[in-house]
């Protein structure tokens, strides 16, 4: 898959890759601190949250890093840049939607994880999909009926 859809597939597991990193950490910090239920409450806010700007700004972005990188045949290239337009990005999102949050090393943090990890799992999806042998299309109901009756008339 190349093109929009893939960019866009990249962007759902932007979001997945966010919430399962984030759910860790709330699992985490919630066992230490008792508040196990409300973490996890704010990490799947935080994954419907975050939907929105990587819809909004991600999608366009990584459109744009892809065209960039068209030539370039190294994953680890993809993967790099990806997550340093992530780390680049994510802070100027959040800082501009959480005015007067000090966010900036956990943005950065963030959107590295995200936009890198989510490029790493689309390289390997693609890659399992490349080596995977193609199946031998399923007969057809109708072709095993006539070749039945096929063998009918030669066996009289």
């Amino acid at each position: 898959m190349r093109g929009p859809a893939a960019i866009a597939m990249l962007c759902l597991r932007c979001v997945v890759v966010l919430a399962a990193v984030n759910g860790v950490v709330a699992l985490v910090l919630g066992a230490a601190t008792g508040a196990l239920g409300w973490g996890l409450v704010v990490v799947l806010l935080a994954a419907l949250v975050a939907c929105v700007p990587i819809a909004l700004v991600g999608y366009p972005a990584g459109l744009v890093t892809a065209w960039v990188l068209r030539r370039s045949e190294r994953e680890w290239v993809h993967v790099l840049v990806f997550a340093v337009v992530g780390a680049v990005l994510a802070p100027l999102v959040m800082t501009a939607w959480h005015s007067g949050v000090d966010i900036g090393a956990a943005a950065v943090a963030e959107g590295a994880i995200g936009a890198g990890g989510a490029r790493w799992w689309s390289g390997r999806a693609h890659a399992r999909a490349a080596t995977r042998p193609a199946r031998a299309p399923r007969p057809e109901p109708e072709d095993a009926l006539v070749e039945a009756q096929l063998e009918d008339r030669t066996d009289r």
